[in-house]
Protein backbone atom coordinates (compact mmCIF):
# COMPACT_ATOMS: atom_id res chain seq x y z
CA UNK A 1 0.00 0.00 0.00
CA UNK A 2 1.23 3.80 -0.81
CA UNK A 3 0.10 7.13 0.75
CA UNK A 4 0.56 9.76 -1.22
CA UNK A 5 -0.34 13.53 -0.58
CA UNK A 6 -0.15 15.90 -3.61
CA UNK A 7 -1.67 19.62 -3.80
CA UNK A 8 -2.86 20.94 -7.19
CA UNK A 9 -2.59 24.54 -8.46
CA UNK A 10 -3.89 26.44 -11.45
CA UNK A 11 -0.97 25.56 -13.51
CA UNK A 12 0.67 23.04 -11.62
CA UNK A 13 -1.19 20.13 -12.93
CA UNK A 14 2.46 18.85 -14.23
CA UNK A 15 3.17 18.57 -10.18
CA UNK A 16 -0.63 16.32 -10.02
CA UNK A 17 0.32 14.24 -12.58
CA UNK A 18 3.65 13.22 -11.46
CA UNK A 19 2.70 12.49 -7.66
CA UNK A 20 -0.35 10.36 -8.89
CA UNK A 21 1.88 8.62 -11.22
CA UNK A 22 4.31 7.69 -8.40
CA UNK A 23 1.59 6.59 -6.36
CA UNK A 24 0.20 4.32 -8.48
CA UNK A 25 3.77 2.95 -10.62
CA UNK A 26 4.15 1.46 -6.54
CA UNK A 27 0.80 -0.37 -6.20
CA UNK A 28 1.52 -2.95 -9.24
CA UNK A 29 -0.40 -5.61 -7.42
CA UNK A 30 -3.38 -3.49 -8.19
CA UNK A 31 -2.81 -3.24 -12.28
CA UNK A 32 -6.69 -1.77 -12.13
CA UNK A 33 -5.54 1.21 -10.34
CA UNK A 34 -3.63 2.36 -12.97
CA UNK A 35 -6.90 2.86 -15.23
CA UNK A 36 -8.83 4.47 -13.10
CA UNK A 37 -9.26 6.40 -9.75
CA UNK A 38 -12.37 6.44 -7.38
CA UNK A 39 -13.60 9.51 -5.86
CA UNK A 40 -13.45 8.42 -2.04
CA UNK A 41 -14.12 11.38 0.03
CA UNK A 42 -13.85 15.00 -0.61
CA UNK A 43 -13.34 17.78 2.02
CA UNK A 44 -14.10 20.96 2.29
CA UNK A 45 -12.32 23.66 4.46
CA UNK A 46 -12.50 27.39 4.91
CA UNK A 47 -15.84 27.87 4.44
CA UNK A 48 -17.59 29.73 7.02
CA UNK A 49 -20.64 30.44 5.29
CA UNK A 50 -21.08 28.68 2.31
CA UNK A 51 -22.77 25.42 2.50
CA UNK A 52 -21.05 22.44 1.34
CA UNK A 53 -23.96 21.48 -1.45
CA UNK A 54 -23.13 25.31 -3.02
CA UNK A 55 -19.63 24.68 -3.28
CA UNK A 56 -20.41 20.81 -4.49
CA UNK A 57 -22.98 21.79 -6.87
CA UNK A 58 -19.60 23.69 -8.89
CA UNK A 59 -17.99 20.49 -9.44
CA UNK A 60 -18.03 17.92 -12.60
CA UNK A 61 -17.77 14.94 -10.63
CA UNK A 62 -18.91 14.16 -7.03
CA UNK A 63 -18.29 11.35 -4.18
CA UNK A 64 -18.16 8.12 -5.67
CA UNK A 65 -17.27 8.59 -9.47
CA UNK A 66 -14.28 6.75 -11.22
CA UNK A 67 -12.17 8.97 -13.84
CA UNK A 68 -8.52 8.16 -15.49
CA UNK A 69 -5.30 10.38 -14.37
CA UNK A 70 -5.87 13.15 -16.71
CA UNK A 71 -9.74 13.51 -16.71
CA UNK A 72 -9.03 14.26 -12.33
CA UNK A 73 -6.69 16.87 -13.34
CA UNK A 74 -9.13 18.51 -15.88
CA UNK A 75 -11.98 18.23 -13.24
CA UNK A 76 -9.34 20.09 -10.66
CA UNK A 77 -9.43 23.05 -13.31
CA UNK A 78 -12.67 23.25 -14.24
CA UNK A 79 -13.59 23.10 -10.55
CA UNK A 80 -11.69 25.92 -9.34
CA UNK A 81 -12.42 28.30 -12.59
CA UNK A 82 -16.47 28.10 -11.61
CA UNK A 83 -16.11 28.46 -8.10
CA UNK A 84 -14.02 31.56 -8.78
CA UNK A 85 -16.50 32.95 -11.51
CA UNK A 86 -19.36 31.97 -8.37
CA UNK A 87 -17.84 35.46 -7.08
CA UNK A 88 -18.12 34.17 -3.51
CA UNK A 89 -14.54 33.35 -3.08
CA UNK A 90 -10.76 35.25 -2.75
CA UNK A 91 -9.00 32.04 -3.14
CA UNK A 92 -10.10 28.63 -4.25
CA UNK A 93 -7.79 25.21 -4.28
CA UNK A 94 -8.54 21.83 -5.34
CA UNK A 95 -6.36 19.31 -5.07
CA UNK A 96 -5.83 15.42 -4.32
CA UNK A 97 -5.08 15.35 -0.95
CA UNK A 98 -4.71 11.47 -0.35
CA UNK A 99 -4.03 8.65 -2.75
CA UNK A 100 -4.48 4.87 -1.06
CA UNK A 101 -4.24 2.27 -4.03
CA UNK A 102 -7.29 3.63 -6.82
CA UNK A 103 -8.71 5.79 -4.29
CA UNK A 104 -9.04 9.31 -4.24
CA UNK A 105 -9.48 12.02 -1.10
CA UNK A 106 -10.29 15.69 -2.46
CA UNK A 107 -9.54 18.40 -0.81
CA UNK A 108 -11.26 21.78 -1.31
CA UNK A 109 -10.03 24.92 0.14
CA UNK A 110 -11.75 28.02 -0.44
CA UNK A 111 -11.11 32.00 1.50
CA UNK A 112 -14.62 33.57 1.44
CA UNK A 113 -15.35 37.08 0.29
CA UNK A 114 -16.67 39.61 2.58
CA UNK A 115 -20.25 39.06 2.99
CA UNK A 116 -21.83 42.36 4.46
CA UNK A 117 -19.75 46.02 3.12
CA UNK A 118 -21.34 49.19 1.99
CA UNK A 119 -19.58 51.11 -0.72
CA UNK A 120 -19.88 55.04 -0.81
CA UNK A 121 -19.28 56.24 -4.71
CA UNK A 122 -19.16 59.61 -6.52
CA UNK A 123 -19.83 58.78 -10.26
CA UNK A 124 -20.07 60.45 -13.46
CA UNK A 125 -23.19 59.80 -15.40
CA UNK A 126 -22.00 59.97 -18.63
CA UNK A 127 -21.34 56.92 -21.20
CA UNK A 128 -17.62 57.08 -20.59
CA UNK A 129 -15.53 59.17 -18.80
CA UNK A 130 -13.91 60.91 -21.54
CA UNK A 131 -17.22 62.55 -22.27
CA UNK A 132 -17.43 63.55 -19.10
CA UNK A 133 -14.23 64.91 -18.76
CA UNK A 134 -13.82 67.10 -22.27
CA UNK A 135 -17.84 67.70 -23.45
CA UNK A 136 -19.11 68.04 -20.09
CA UNK A 137 -16.23 69.94 -18.39
CA UNK A 138 -16.00 67.32 -15.55
CA UNK A 139 -19.21 69.06 -13.93
CA UNK A 140 -20.60 68.09 -10.98
CA UNK A 141 -23.91 67.99 -12.44
CA UNK A 142 -23.59 65.33 -14.35
CA UNK A 143 -22.40 63.25 -10.92
CA UNK A 144 -24.15 60.72 -9.04
CA UNK A 145 -23.58 60.61 -5.37
CA UNK A 146 -24.45 57.75 -2.99
CA UNK A 147 -24.09 54.59 -1.33
CA UNK A 148 -24.48 51.13 -2.06
CA UNK A 149 -25.39 47.98 0.50
CA UNK A 150 -24.25 44.62 -0.02
CA UNK A 151 -25.58 41.55 1.51
CA UNK A 152 -23.78 38.61 -0.16
CA UNK A 153 -23.71 34.76 0.47
CA UNK A 154 -25.22 35.45 4.21
CA UNK A 155 -27.61 32.89 4.13
CA UNK A 156 -24.58 30.38 2.73
CA UNK A 157 -26.40 29.62 -0.29
CA UNK A 158 -24.93 32.27 -2.67
CA UNK A 159 -27.48 34.56 -2.20
CA UNK A 160 -27.48 38.58 -2.72
CA UNK A 161 -29.22 41.56 -1.70
CA UNK A 162 -28.52 45.21 -3.22
CA UNK A 163 -29.84 48.40 -2.17
CA UNK A 164 -28.49 51.32 -4.10
CA UNK A 165 -29.35 55.62 -3.02
CA UNK A 166 -28.73 57.53 -5.68
CA UNK A 167 -28.53 61.26 -5.60
CA UNK A 168 -26.94 64.13 -7.86
CA UNK A 169 -27.77 63.95 -11.08
CA UNK A 170 -30.24 61.16 -10.81
CA UNK A 171 -32.05 60.67 -7.33
CA UNK A 172 -33.15 57.00 -7.31
CA UNK A 173 -33.54 54.12 -4.74
CA UNK A 174 -32.88 50.50 -6.35
CA UNK A 175 -33.55 47.12 -4.66
CA UNK A 176 -33.00 43.53 -5.68
CA UNK A 177 -32.89 40.07 -4.16
CA UNK A 178 -31.17 37.01 -6.14
CA UNK A 179 -31.32 33.49 -4.75
CA UNK A 180 -28.96 31.62 -7.45
CA UNK A 181 -29.89 28.12 -5.51
CA UNK A 182 -33.09 26.59 -5.53
CA UNK A 183 -34.66 23.37 -5.66
CA UNK A 184 -33.43 19.31 -5.11
CA UNK A 185 -30.69 20.02 -7.58
CA UNK A 186 -29.76 23.25 -6.92
CA UNK A 187 -30.31 24.18 -10.68
CA UNK A 188 -33.02 26.57 -10.42
CA UNK A 189 -32.86 30.50 -9.03
CA UNK A 190 -34.97 33.80 -8.81
CA UNK A 191 -34.60 37.36 -8.52
CA UNK A 192 -36.74 40.30 -8.31
CA UNK A 193 -36.40 43.89 -7.43
CA UNK A 194 -37.88 47.53 -8.04
CA UNK A 195 -36.56 50.93 -9.16
CA UNK A 196 -37.57 54.33 -8.89
CA UNK A 197 -36.11 57.59 -9.57
CA UNK A 198 -36.35 60.87 -11.54
CA UNK A 199 -34.38 63.44 -13.33
CA UNK A 200 -34.13 67.50 -14.17
CA UNK A 201 -32.15 66.27 -17.71
CA UNK A 202 -32.98 64.00 -20.19
CA UNK A 203 -31.40 62.97 -23.14
CA UNK A 204 -33.60 64.40 -26.06
CA UNK A 205 -32.46 63.88 -29.31
CA UNK A 206 -29.28 62.94 -31.27
CA UNK A 207 -27.61 65.46 -33.05
CA UNK A 208 -24.05 65.43 -35.64
CA UNK A 209 -23.78 61.66 -33.72
CA UNK A 210 -24.09 63.29 -30.47
CA UNK A 211 -26.70 63.28 -27.20
CA UNK A 212 -28.25 66.35 -27.05
CA UNK A 213 -29.38 66.86 -23.15
CA UNK A 214 -32.60 68.91 -22.00
CA UNK A 215 -32.39 70.48 -18.28
CA UNK A 216 -34.70 71.93 -15.89
CA UNK A 217 -32.60 73.75 -12.87
CA UNK A 218 -36.10 74.06 -10.93
CA UNK A 219 -37.74 71.13 -11.35
CA UNK A 220 -37.55 67.12 -12.45
CA UNK A 221 -38.66 66.54 -15.72
CA UNK A 222 -38.74 63.14 -16.02
CA UNK A 223 -39.87 60.34 -13.36
CA UNK A 224 -39.28 56.16 -13.81
CA UNK A 225 -40.50 53.57 -11.81
CA UNK A 226 -40.05 49.32 -12.61
CA UNK A 227 -40.70 46.47 -10.97
CA UNK A 228 -38.91 43.13 -12.40
CA UNK A 229 -38.70 39.43 -11.61
CA UNK A 230 -36.33 36.51 -13.06
CA UNK A 231 -36.86 32.79 -12.99
CA UNK A 232 -33.27 30.96 -13.64
CA UNK A 233 -32.10 27.95 -14.92
CA UNK A 234 -29.16 26.01 -14.62
CA UNK A 235 -28.72 22.38 -16.12
CA UNK A 236 -25.42 22.30 -16.60
CA UNK A 237 -22.33 24.31 -14.76
CA UNK A 238 -21.69 26.29 -17.85
CA UNK A 239 -25.15 27.24 -18.86
CA UNK A 240 -27.78 29.21 -17.60
CA UNK A 241 -31.37 30.01 -18.84
CA UNK A 242 -33.27 33.00 -17.54
CA UNK A 243 -36.58 34.19 -18.10
CA UNK A 244 -37.71 37.46 -16.66
CA UNK A 245 -40.39 40.05 -16.52
CA UNK A 246 -40.95 43.88 -16.30
CA UNK A 247 -43.21 46.04 -15.78
CA UNK A 248 -42.33 49.63 -16.81
CA UNK A 249 -43.90 53.07 -16.45
CA UNK A 250 -41.89 56.54 -18.17
CA UNK A 251 -42.69 60.19 -18.41
CA UNK A 252 -41.40 63.32 -18.96
CA UNK A 253 -42.36 66.67 -18.77
CA UNK A 254 -44.43 68.44 -22.05
CA UNK A 255 -40.64 70.40 -22.41
CA UNK A 256 -39.26 67.29 -23.71
CA UNK A 257 -42.10 66.29 -25.90
CA UNK A 258 -42.42 69.98 -27.44
CA UNK A 259 -38.28 69.73 -28.11
CA UNK A 260 -38.70 65.97 -29.56
CA UNK A 261 -42.49 64.55 -30.59
CA UNK A 262 -40.87 61.69 -31.41
CA UNK A 263 -39.53 61.18 -27.84
CA UNK A 264 -42.08 58.37 -27.06
CA UNK A 265 -44.63 57.19 -29.44
CA UNK A 266 -47.08 58.74 -30.55
CA UNK A 267 -46.27 62.26 -28.90
CA UNK A 268 -47.04 61.25 -25.48
CA UNK A 269 -45.51 62.30 -22.66
CA UNK A 270 -46.25 58.79 -20.49
CA UNK A 271 -45.88 54.94 -21.49
CA UNK A 272 -46.34 52.43 -19.42
CA UNK A 273 -45.66 48.80 -20.88
CA UNK A 274 -44.71 45.37 -20.27
CA UNK A 275 -41.30 43.67 -21.55
CA UNK A 276 -40.87 39.84 -21.31
CA UNK A 277 -37.19 38.53 -21.81
CA UNK A 278 -35.65 35.16 -22.54
CA UNK A 279 -32.04 35.29 -22.00
CA UNK A 280 -29.47 32.27 -22.54
CA UNK A 281 -25.46 32.79 -21.45
CA UNK A 282 -23.03 30.12 -21.64
CA UNK A 283 -19.40 30.91 -19.84
CA UNK A 284 -16.60 28.76 -19.84
CA UNK A 285 -13.39 31.19 -19.28
CA UNK A 286 -10.72 30.77 -16.96
CA UNK A 287 -11.42 34.12 -14.91
CA UNK A 288 -14.69 36.04 -15.89
CA UNK A 289 -13.72 39.70 -15.06
CA UNK A 290 -11.10 39.03 -17.61
CA UNK A 291 -11.05 36.11 -19.62
CA UNK A 292 -7.35 34.59 -21.46
CA UNK A 293 -9.11 31.36 -22.10
CA UNK A 294 -12.27 30.03 -23.26
CA UNK A 295 -15.89 31.55 -24.54
CA UNK A 296 -18.18 33.59 -23.55
CA UNK A 297 -21.45 33.66 -25.39
CA UNK A 298 -25.25 35.05 -24.83
CA UNK A 299 -28.31 35.10 -26.68
CA UNK A 300 -31.27 37.85 -25.40
CA UNK A 301 -34.97 37.73 -27.57
CA UNK A 302 -37.19 40.32 -25.71
CA UNK A 303 -40.67 41.88 -26.45
CA UNK A 304 -41.71 44.84 -25.10
CA UNK A 305 -45.20 46.33 -25.04
CA UNK A 306 -48.58 44.15 -25.13
CA UNK A 307 -51.48 46.35 -26.46
CA UNK A 308 -49.65 49.37 -25.70
CA UNK A 309 -48.38 52.01 -27.91
CA UNK A 310 -44.40 50.49 -27.33
CA UNK A 311 -44.46 48.11 -29.46
CA UNK A 312 -40.97 46.19 -30.42
CA UNK A 313 -39.41 42.54 -31.29
CA UNK A 314 -35.33 42.58 -29.94
CA UNK A 315 -33.24 40.17 -30.47
CA UNK A 316 -28.99 40.32 -29.39
CA UNK A 317 -26.34 38.19 -29.83
CA UNK A 318 -22.89 38.41 -28.80
CA UNK A 319 -19.99 36.25 -28.23
CA UNK A 320 -16.27 36.15 -27.07
CA UNK A 321 -13.46 33.40 -27.31
CA UNK A 322 -9.98 33.59 -26.26
CA UNK A 323 -6.84 31.59 -26.78
CA UNK A 324 -3.92 31.37 -25.00
CA UNK A 325 -1.49 31.01 -27.72
CA UNK A 326 2.08 31.32 -25.39
CA UNK A 327 3.35 31.94 -22.00
CA UNK A 328 1.72 35.39 -20.80
CA UNK A 329 0.18 35.86 -24.22
CA UNK A 330 -3.76 35.53 -25.09
CA UNK A 331 -5.78 36.04 -28.05
CA UNK A 332 -9.61 37.94 -28.55
CA UNK A 333 -12.32 37.42 -31.00
CA UNK A 334 -15.65 39.09 -30.43
CA UNK A 335 -18.78 39.92 -32.15
CA UNK A 336 -21.88 41.64 -31.19
CA UNK A 337 -25.24 42.30 -33.61
CA UNK A 338 -28.77 43.46 -32.73
CA UNK A 339 -32.11 43.89 -34.05
CA UNK A 340 -35.43 45.75 -33.43
CA UNK A 341 -38.55 45.34 -34.83
CA UNK A 342 -40.42 46.95 -36.40
CA UNK A 343 -38.13 49.34 -37.66
CA UNK A 344 -40.29 52.80 -36.63
CA UNK A 345 -39.63 52.92 -33.63
CA UNK A 346 -39.73 56.60 -31.24
CA UNK A 347 -36.11 57.92 -30.14
CA UNK A 348 -36.11 56.27 -27.11
CA UNK A 349 -36.07 52.65 -28.27
CA UNK A 350 -33.66 53.60 -31.36
CA UNK A 351 -30.71 53.68 -28.95
CA UNK A 352 -27.84 51.29 -30.63
CA UNK A 353 -23.87 51.71 -30.43
CA UNK A 354 -22.26 53.65 -28.12
CA UNK A 355 -24.64 53.63 -24.97
CA UNK A 356 -24.07 50.65 -23.27
CA UNK A 357 -21.17 48.15 -23.25
CA UNK A 358 -21.15 48.02 -26.99
CA UNK A 359 -19.36 50.72 -28.48
CA UNK A 360 -16.40 51.24 -31.14
CA UNK A 361 -12.99 52.21 -29.19
CA UNK A 362 -12.49 56.17 -31.10
CA UNK A 363 -16.15 56.97 -30.74
CA UNK A 364 -16.42 57.31 -26.92
CA UNK A 365 -17.85 61.23 -28.05
CA UNK A 366 -20.36 59.48 -30.42
CA UNK A 367 -22.97 57.55 -30.50
CA UNK A 368 -25.23 55.85 -33.27
CA UNK A 369 -28.78 55.05 -33.28
CA UNK A 370 -30.68 52.51 -35.24
CA UNK A 371 -32.34 49.05 -35.45
CA UNK A 372 -29.70 47.22 -36.58
CA UNK A 373 -26.15 46.50 -36.92
CA UNK A 374 -23.22 44.94 -34.78
CA UNK A 375 -19.74 45.01 -34.70
CA UNK A 376 -16.63 42.74 -34.37
CA UNK A 377 -13.01 42.70 -32.38
CA UNK A 378 -9.77 41.52 -32.41
CA UNK A 379 -7.45 41.53 -28.87
CA UNK A 380 -4.10 40.61 -28.58
CA UNK A 381 -3.30 40.53 -24.97
CA UNK A 382 0.34 40.10 -23.21
CA UNK A 383 0.20 40.45 -18.93
CA UNK A 384 3.53 41.73 -17.47
CA UNK A 385 2.24 41.70 -13.46
CA UNK A 386 0.61 39.24 -11.56
CA UNK A 387 0.76 39.75 -8.02
CA UNK A 388 -0.90 39.13 -4.66
CA UNK A 389 -0.45 41.98 -2.07
CA UNK A 390 -1.17 40.75 1.49
CA UNK A 391 -2.39 42.61 4.04
CA UNK A 392 -1.63 41.02 7.53
CA UNK A 393 -4.36 42.99 10.11
CA UNK A 394 -4.63 40.77 12.85
CA UNK A 395 -2.26 38.15 14.39
CA UNK A 396 -3.55 34.77 13.33
CA UNK A 397 -6.33 35.70 11.04
CA UNK A 398 -6.20 35.07 7.40
CA UNK A 399 -4.19 38.68 5.69
CA UNK A 400 -6.24 40.00 3.04
CA UNK A 401 -5.40 39.34 -0.43
CA UNK A 402 -5.12 42.03 -3.04
CA UNK A 403 -4.57 40.49 -6.46
CA UNK A 404 -2.94 42.77 -9.25
CA UNK A 405 -2.37 42.43 -13.00
CA UNK A 406 -1.48 44.65 -15.38
CA UNK A 407 -1.91 43.69 -19.15
CA UNK A 408 -1.08 45.45 -22.64
CA UNK A 409 -2.95 45.03 -25.31
CA UNK A 410 -3.79 46.00 -28.85
CA UNK A 411 -6.58 46.01 -30.94
CA UNK A 412 -8.99 46.29 -33.85
CA UNK A 413 -12.71 46.89 -34.64
CA UNK A 414 -15.04 47.57 -37.09
CA UNK A 415 -18.82 47.83 -36.82
CA UNK A 416 -21.84 49.03 -38.78
CA UNK A 417 -25.57 50.15 -37.75
CA UNK A 418 -28.44 50.74 -39.80
CA UNK A 419 -30.77 53.29 -39.58
CA UNK A 420 -33.81 54.40 -41.56
CA UNK A 421 -34.19 57.55 -40.73
CA UNK A 422 -31.07 59.46 -39.77
CA UNK A 423 -30.56 62.47 -37.13
CA UNK A 424 -29.23 65.31 -38.22
CA UNK A 425 -25.73 65.87 -39.01
CA UNK A 426 -25.66 62.19 -39.24
CA UNK A 427 -22.38 60.83 -40.82
CA UNK A 428 -21.53 57.29 -38.85
CA UNK A 429 -24.95 55.19 -39.51
CA UNK A 430 -25.34 53.19 -42.67
CA UNK A 431 -21.61 52.81 -43.52
CA UNK A 432 -18.59 50.86 -41.81
CA UNK A 433 -16.86 52.11 -38.83
CA UNK A 434 -13.31 51.29 -37.68
CA UNK A 435 -10.84 52.05 -35.48
CA UNK A 436 -7.56 50.33 -33.46
CA UNK A 437 -5.38 50.92 -31.09
CA UNK A 438 -3.17 50.16 -28.39
CA UNK A 439 -4.19 49.91 -24.36
CA UNK A 440 -3.06 48.97 -20.75
CA UNK A 441 -5.63 46.97 -18.22
CA UNK A 442 -5.52 47.15 -14.82
CA UNK A 443 -7.51 44.50 -12.47
CA UNK A 444 -7.90 44.84 -8.75
CA UNK A 445 -9.30 43.64 -6.05
CA UNK A 446 -10.42 40.05 -8.23
CA UNK A 447 -12.97 41.97 -10.75
CA UNK A 448 -12.14 45.76 -10.62
CA UNK A 449 -11.22 46.70 -14.13
CA UNK A 450 -9.39 50.08 -15.16
CA UNK A 451 -8.46 50.43 -19.29
CA UNK A 452 -6.51 52.92 -20.40
CA UNK A 453 -6.19 53.02 -24.68
CA UNK A 454 -5.27 54.96 -27.18
CA UNK A 455 -7.57 54.42 -30.46
CA UNK A 456 -7.87 56.03 -33.14
CA UNK A 457 -10.93 56.04 -35.64
CA UNK A 458 -12.08 55.52 -39.33
CA UNK A 459 -11.82 59.65 -39.77
CA UNK A 460 -8.18 59.81 -38.39
CA UNK A 461 -9.42 61.13 -34.72
CA UNK A 462 -7.50 59.93 -31.98
CA UNK A 463 -7.43 60.21 -28.45
CA UNK A 464 -6.77 58.43 -24.97
CA UNK A 465 -9.64 57.23 -23.55
CA UNK A 466 -10.30 55.33 -20.45
CA UNK A 467 -13.17 52.28 -19.60
CA UNK A 468 -13.46 50.93 -16.65
CA UNK A 469 -15.33 47.41 -18.38
CA UNK A 470 -14.25 44.03 -19.98
CA UNK A 471 -15.23 44.64 -24.09
CA UNK A 472 -18.06 41.90 -23.57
Amino acid sequence: MCSVFCQFRTGGRFRTWLLLFLCLSFTRVYPQSVSSLYIDTIRIEGNKHTRPQIILREFPFKKGDVCSLPQLTGWFEESERALMNTTLFQQVRVFADTVLLDRVVVKVRVIERFNIYPVFFIKPIDRNINQWLVEQRASLKRVNVGAQLFLNNTSGRGDRVLATFNGGYTQQFFLSYERPYLGKNLKWGMQVGFSVGRNKEVNVETVNDKQVFLRDPDRYIRHFEQVFGELQYRPRINTRHSIGFQWMQDRVADTVRTRNPDFYPKGQSRIRYPRLQYTLNYQKVDYLPYPSKGPLAQLQIARSGFGSSISMWEVHAKAMMHWPIAPKWSLAWGAYAGWKSPSAQPFVNRRFLGYGTQFLSGYEYNVVDGVAGGLTRVLLTREWIRHTVQIHYHKGKEPWRIPVRLMSRAFLQAGYVHDPKVPVGGRLANQWQYSGGLGFDLVLFYDVLLRLEYSVNRFGENGLFLHRKYPF
